[in-house]
């Protein structure tokens, strides 16, 4: 087996920059560092606010009960809760099959909101005569670095045109793995697929074999659907769709797509609530992180040959600002 001669590697030159240039260096490298770690709990911290906001108006119903209960009152505005807002709100929760809900709400299974899934491709690792389109791959284990800002270790494959045409993922659709996890881990970790993250790749997207795609009837009630998943799965409420084959655990798509029931808020609703969470969503979905990352690995061997002067990268450094 081929092995690294250690002796060969230790009488090897090389240039070290005097004291004060590696101490600039690591100062330059460092603030890169800063700022990408900065854009990812930026990402969190929307994301968080993003998911609070569906829990407040769709789990808890918390503008009902401030109504209700007289603390939100006509051209008042309360924390997430615009005066602008108050009027697409009923002041009351009536008893459904769901328990308590507000007033005028309808109660309508997950899947009344998609106009279509399909599974996922894995392709080939090489091109074909017939495996001739690059695709990147979006995987379960993927979609937290996807919403991060990052590519993570999305593989590009090779597919066929026709399923290509057929599964290609477009800004809006939702991707949700339905096969994997562990025993602590479920199935039905999902992703909010936004232009900006398919702009990160060369090649068209389609998402793994063991994940599905959902695409909902427009972008908000996409954007709702993306909440009600994300929601659905840290309550631990995708453990109730899942079985067991040959030691893998499966989401069972098709059943949770009937039997997930819901209160649907309506239309003007869905809306505001789109309005408000679409900058985290942007926000969230940008590629700074990238940018920043691309950056720091193209400074540190030009800096540490010498080839670019310790000022030239402070300049470059600071233009990300």
């Amino acid at each position: 087996m081929p092995n690294l001669n250690t002796s060969i590697l230790a009488a090897c030159p090389f240039l070290v920059p005097p004291l004060q240039e590696q101490r600039a260096i690591a100062h330059i490298l460092g603030t890169l560092d800063d700022k990408i770690e900065l854009n990812r709990r930026m990402s969190e911290t929307l994301e968080a606010m993003a998911r609070a906001l569906f829990k407040s108006w769709f789990v808890d119903f918390d503008p009902v009960r401030a109504k209700t209960e007289g603390r939100w009152r006509p051209g008042h505005s309360l924390l997430g809760l615009p005066a602008d807002l108050y009027d697409l709100f009923p002041d009351r929760l009536v008893e459904s099959e769901l328990g308590e809900i507000p007033e005028g709400w309808e109660v309508r299974p997950f899947g009344e909101l998609l106009t279509d899934t399909i599974g996922g491709d894995w392709g080939k690792e090489e091109p074909d005569e017939i495996h001739t389109e690059p695709v990147a791959i979006f995987r379960g284990t993927d979609l937290q670095h996807l919403r991060a800002g990052d590519v993570g270790d999305v593989p590009l494959r090779f597919t066929t045109p026709r399923k290509l045409e057929r599964r290609q993922l477009q800004h809006g659709d939702l991707v949700i793995e339905v096969s994997g996890g562990s025993a602590k881990q479920p199935t039905g970790r999902s992703l909010f697929v936004s232009q900006p993250i398919l702009d990160r790749f060369s090649a068209s997207a389609v998402c793994a074999s063991f994940c599905r795609r959902f695409r909902a009837k427009d972008i908000q009630t996409a954007v709702y659907a993306a909440g009600y998943l994300a929601r659905l799965y840290d309550s631990g409420g995708t453990w109730g769709y899942q079985n067991q084959s040959t030691g893998i655990a499966n989401f069972q798509t098709s059943y949770f797509l009937e039997a997930e029931r819901l209160a649907w808020p309506g239309d003007r609703a869905i809306e505001a609530y789109s309005q408000q969470v679409a900058p985290a969503l942007a926000r969230g979905g940008q590629n700074e992180i990238l940018a920043l990352v691309a950056l720091r690995d193209t400074l540190l061997p030009r800096l540490v040959s010498g080839e670019l002067r310790v000022n030239e990268a402070s300049q470059l450094v600071e233009s990300t600002s």
